[in-house]
């Protein structure tokens, strides 16, 4: 696969691509109250910091609780669903034709509302007024990518653009929407976008954020769908956005002349407060998490990978720590009280430091986990993987306490609240699965196959050693009885003749 990378982001196009199909899936008024709904994983990442952790869920292990099959859509039937948000009994998910809610009890699909066909990325859910928005984005562009061995290139799939009055004035590339959770009506008229959007949506005090393929950054007001501001940042925009302490981060990618920075936005107007480029080169940057005054980041290159802290206030280096050569870091970080994890694709965890940068463990799970973003679930981080593993890890100290089995259908991502995990499945199990808590699950302490556990090594030798020990003892024994003693003493060492030899090791030294 790295192979493959190398020669994509040979030209600049093709860098945009790469940034395009890589980042994206991994990286989601009046009488309205704040923009999360108490409890619950509203948005990628579980909110608008994006910082992937769950204060609430059930601990490991686990068991299937229910399954519900959704089949792929859009070109080819080739796409699955978005990342699972959480609004009270509901999990919410995008597919590429529609947006599906399903019963966290009993895994029921309660609806489905049409979409214009477009990116499965991940919808956000506030409260507003008396009820819940479920609010996303729909529209492909200039067209879906074509099925495998078309020969014809799809038709545009567009909206109207309808402004906030209802008037239309001709097609655009994608559109923000949101509807009623309860009667799934429409809440407001579409809000015409200026591009494709992959970037799924944030909410955060009464305001939806969204980005667009080019660079633009826009703000809605929930209570009525107006825009409240646009910026435009010209550069490829397709991870999600975070939005903490009334300011937008937002990642861009780099191509063949420049770099890829974080850009900090005022929330409330979209003025820019300050920008960050990484010191050593760099093609992609990771979905932003952020908390306690920090923004973190992964930046990925050819021959160098780093995490990254910011201070949230002027955007200056806190702390850099490198945790690869290669460009392999693609699942944002997940941040907790004092430590930030990190995932690479091959399912190499670090935990580091949050103030310092430092290595406290890591955990080589060695499965890939492209595509699949990891969550912190109270005491324990879940790492999903491309092979249909499911792994929990103590967070405190790195060592693998339960895992689920690779089955061969990819779990892409993780949702969690009150006693449920929500998954998407992929390939032939594509739709959604709840996990419950197993209270018959076998738990282990399992290090990783990275570190070196010294005292458990040691004890592991000197029980091994011992019966060793024993045979050596005895055989020596039988042996000094049977052809005595097989390496004298100084005083016992003699030559053929008779006479004492003196052992040129115990000799003193014949120089001055």
């Amino acid at each position: 696969m790295l192979t493959s990378l190398v020669r994509l982001v040979s030209s600049r196009r093709a860098r945009r691509t790469v940034a395009a199909a890589v980042c994206a899936p991994v990286l989601l008024g009046a009488g309205l109250a704040a923009g999360q709904v108490a409890g619950a994983w509203t948005e990628f990442q579980g909110g608008p910091s994006k910082t992937g952790v769950a204060t609430d869920g059930p601990v490991p292990g686990y068991r299937r609780a229910w399954s519900t099959p959704f089949d792929p859509g859009g070109p080819g039937d080739r796409f699955g669903l978005s990342a699972p948000v959480i609004a009270g009994d509901v999990a919410v998910a995008v597919g590429p034709d529609a947006v599906i809610g399903v019963d966290l009890g009993s895994g029921e699909q309660t609806f489905a509302v049409d979409r214009a066909v477009g990116p499965s990325v991940p919808a956000a859910v506030a409260p507003l007024g008396d009820g819940t928005a479920v609010v996303y984005t729909e529209g492909w562009g200039e067209g879906p990518p074509p099925a495998p061995g078309s020969e014809v290139s799809p038709t545009a799939s567009v909206s109207p653009a309808t402004t906030a009055d209802g008037a239309g004035d001709g097609p655009v590339d994608s559109d923000l929407a949101a509807f009623d959770l309860g009667s799934q009506e429409r809440l407001w008229p579409p809000v015409p976008l200026d591009g494709v959007s992959r970037t799924g949506v944030t909410v955060d005090e009464g305001s939806a954020f969204v980005g667009v393929n080019g660079g633009s950054v826009i703000s809605v007001d929930l209570a009525d769908g107006s825009v409240e501001w646009r910026r435009e940042l010209d550069a490829m925009l397709v991870t999600p956005i975070t939005v903490i302490d009334a300011t937008v981060l937002v990642g861009l990618q780099g191509d063949g002349d420049t770099q890829p920075v974080v850009v900090a936005l005022e929330a409330g107007t979209g003025e820019e407060r300050w920008r960050h480029e990484p010191s050593a080169r760099s093609s992609v940057v990771s979905a932003i998490s952020a908390d306690q005054g920090s923004a973190f980041a992964i930046f990925a290159g050819l021959s160098e990978t780093s995490v990254v802290a910011l201070d949230l206030a002027d955007g200056t280096q806190r702390w850099s720590r490198r945790v690869n050569a290669t460009f392999d870091v693609i699942a944002p970080p997940v941040v907790g009280a004092e430590t930030v994890f990190v995932t690479d694709l091959i399912g190499h965890t670090r935990a580091l430091d949050a103030g310092t940068g430092q290595q406290r463990w890591d955990f080589a799970q060695n499965a890939p986990v492209f595509r699949s973003v990891p969550v912190l679930v109270g005491a324990h981080l879940l790492v999903p993987t491309l092979e249909g593993e499911l792994a929990a890890i103590d967070a405190e100290t790195g060592e693998l306490v339960w895992r689920l089995q690779a089955d061969g259908a990819p779990i892409r991502s993780v949702a969690a609240s009150g006693d449920v995990l929500v998954t998407v499945r992929g390939a032939d199990r594509s739709g959604l699965e709840g996990f419950e808590h197993d209270p018959g699950a076998t738990l282990v302490r399992e290090a990783s196959p990275t570190t070196l556990a010294a005292g458990r090594m040691v004890g592991a030798i000197a029980i091994a050693a011992i019966p060793l020990l024993v045979v050596v003892l005895l055989l020596g024994r039988m042996l000094v009885t049977r052809m005595g003693p097989a390496f004298p003493g100084d005083d016992e060492q003699v030559s053929e003749d008779g006479e004492q030899v003196v052992d040129p090791w115990e000799a003193e030294d014949p120089t001055p």
